[in-house]
C-alpha cells in the first residue's frame, strides 16, 4: 500500500491519500477496529503524506514543475482551511467523514470526466483574496479526508489555465504543509477519545505510518518522473480514473454496508 500511494503521489501530485485512507480503513476494520477506524485512516494518512509528499515535491522541483511564487500565495489560506478541517473532523462520526471522503472525490473526478480536454475556465489565478478563500475550502477538504489536496488544487489550478503537469508538481508541494498541520490537529482530537488504536497518538497510528513511509519514499519520486514523460490526455484520464475506482468503493460500502 505505501509502494502504491508513493507512486501515486508522485504521479499525480495527490499526496497518496485517497490509497492510504482507505486502505487503512479497511485494513484496521478488518482487524476489529471498526470505531475508530476511519478517524485513524485520516490521521495516519495525514502523517504519512508529510514524507511522501516531501520526496514527490522534491522530484518535481528539479524537474522544475513546482511554481515557487504561486505555492506561497497558498500558504495562508492553507493554514487556515487546515486548522477548520481539523475542528470539523472532531464533530463528524465516522460515516460521515468517510461519505464526504467518497463524495467529494467522486464530485472532482466528474468534473474532469465532463469537461474532456477543456479544463480551463479562467484565463489566470484569482486575485486576493478570493485566492486565499479557495485555498483554505481546498486545505479544509483535505484535513477532513486525510489527503494532501492535491486533487483538489490539481483541478483550481488546471480551471485557472495551469498546464497540467506544473499544476501537479505545484499541488504535490502543497501537500506537506496540509498534512502536518492536519497531522497535528487528529492527534489532539484523538487525545478526547476512547477509541484509539494501540501504539497510537491521538488518531496517529505509528506501526502503519513507519510501514508505509519505508517504500513510498522510495516510490515517489519514480512516479514524478512519469508525470513529465506521459501525454498529457493519457495523464488526465489516469488521473480521473483513479480517482472513480476509489470513490465508487465508498460511495457502495457507505450505502449499502
Amino acid at each position: 500500500m505505501g509502494s502504491i500511494a508513493g507512486f501515486l503521489a508522485g504521479l499525480l501530485g495527490i499526496g497518496g491519500g485517497a490509497v492510504l485512507v482507505p486502505g487503512l480503513y479497511y485494513m484496521y476494520t478488518h482487524f476489529g477496529f471498526s470505531e475508530a477506524a476511519m478517524h485513524t485512516a485520516v490521521g495516519t494518512s495525514l502523517l504519512t503524506i508529510l514524507l511522501t509528499g516531501t520526496a514527490s515535491a522534491r522530484s518535481h522541483h528539479k524537474l522544475g514543475a513546482v511554481d515557487i511564487p504561486m505555492l506561497q500565495k497558498f500558504i495562508p489560506g492553507i493554514v487556515g482551511g487546515v486548522i477548520i478541517g481539523s475542528i470539523l473532523a472532531l464533530y463528524l462520526s465516522a460515516g460521515a467523514l468517510k461519505a464526504s471522503f467518497a463524495v467529494l472525490q467522486i464530485s472532482f473526478a466528474l468534473y474532469m470526466l465532463i469537461r474532456g480536454n477543456k479544463i480551463s475556465i479562467y484565463p489566470t489565478m484569482p486575485s486576493q483574496p478570493w485566492f486565499s478563500i479557495i485555498a483554505a475550502i481546498n486545505a479544509a477538504l483535505a484535513a477532513l479526508m486525510g489527503v494532501g489536496g492535491g486533487v483538489q488544487n490539481v483541478i483550481y489550478m488546471t480551471i485557472c489555465n495551469v498546464p497540467l503537469a506544473r499544476a501537479i508538481g505545484t499541488a504535490s508541494a502543497l501537500g506537506p504543509v496540509i498534512a502536518v498541520l492536519g497531522a497535528i490537529g487528529f492527534m489532539i482530537i484523538g487525545q478526547s477519545s476512547n477509541a484509539t488504536l494501540p501504539y497510537s497518538t491521538g488518531f496517529v497510528h505509528w506501526p502503519a505510518f513507519f510501514c508505509i513511509i519505508l517504500t513510498s519514499v522510495v516510490t515517489a519520486p519514480i512516479g514524478a518522473k512519469l508525470t513529465h514523460q506521459l501525454p498529457t490526455k493519457k495523464l488526465k484520464n489516469f488521473f480521473t480514473a483513479f480517482i472513480f475506482i476509489i470513490s465508487i468503493k465508498m460511495i457502495y460500502e457507505v450505502l449499502f454496508k
